[in-house]
């Protein structure tokens, strides 16, 4: 994401002269959610600076600042913040995840953890042919038959005891599915990820303004 990652952390690049992480927040609290923990660690008094200035009075917002560390380690220094349910969410990725219905099969699974997962599409062209080598379809960026996960995970305070220190998310993923209380919520809507220049330039040509496009009614 350089160069605006040489001043900025990446959930500060901006969309339409707004920083990504404000159109997150600003998504998460139209569903519901006022309460904010931002773990933060890369350039983390941009991060405090975006709190003081653009942060909006109903929003209740903690920063915690786990320098150089794991999202393991940065979620447990959280954890004194965290008093009932969480919404673990990446702060480069962009959707609009129905959280009510999240919370509806979270509840009706009788899940620990909740994952929210999206159908990954080729970024290449795929061919397909037969024992001749006779080209027999050509499909251009399909959607593939796996998901992935981008993250909107809603845990129980119990979850947590699941965090290894020193350890990802991964870590985190699988101690939760071998006991068998990590469930996935398919996410077929908008989904926007932003790792590089061209990701960003496409994410704000597909948004207008982002309440809009990511109106549970929009896809």
């Amino acid at each position: 994401m350089k160069p605006f990652t040489d001043q900025l952390p990446k959930a500060l690049v901006p969309l339409h002269g707004k920083p990504l992480l404000y159109h997150l927040m600003n998504y998460l609290s139209q569903g519901g959610i006022s309460r904010f923990v931002l773990c933060v660690g890369y350039k983390a008094e941009c991060i405090e600076q975006f709190v003081r200035e653009m942060a909006k009075p109903e929003w209740k917002v903690d920063c915690v600042n786990s320098g150089d560390a794991s999202m393991a380690d940065r979620i447990l220094d959280a954890r004194p913040y965290i008093s009932g349910q969480a919404l673990i969410c990446y702060g480069d990725i962009l959707a609009n995840v129905d959280l009510a219905a999240l919370q509806r099969e979270h509840k009706a699974n009788g899940a620990l953890a909740t994952l929210t997962v999206y159908p990954l599409h080729s970024p290449f062209g795929v061919i397909r042919f037969d024992q001749a080598n006779r080209i027999t379809e050509l499909a251009e960026k399909p959607v593939l038959p796996h998901w992935i996960n981008i993250g909107f995970m809603l845990c129980e305070p119990k979850t947590l005891e699941y965090l290894n220190p020193h350890t990802d998310m991964m870590n985190f993923s699988e101690s939760l599915a071998k006991i068998g209380t990590l469930f996935a919520f398919q996410h077929r809507g908008r989904h926007l990820t932003i790792n590089t220049e061209k990701e960003r330039k496409q994410a704000e040509a597909e948004m207008t303004d982002f309440a809009t496009v990511m109106d549970y009614q929009a896809i």
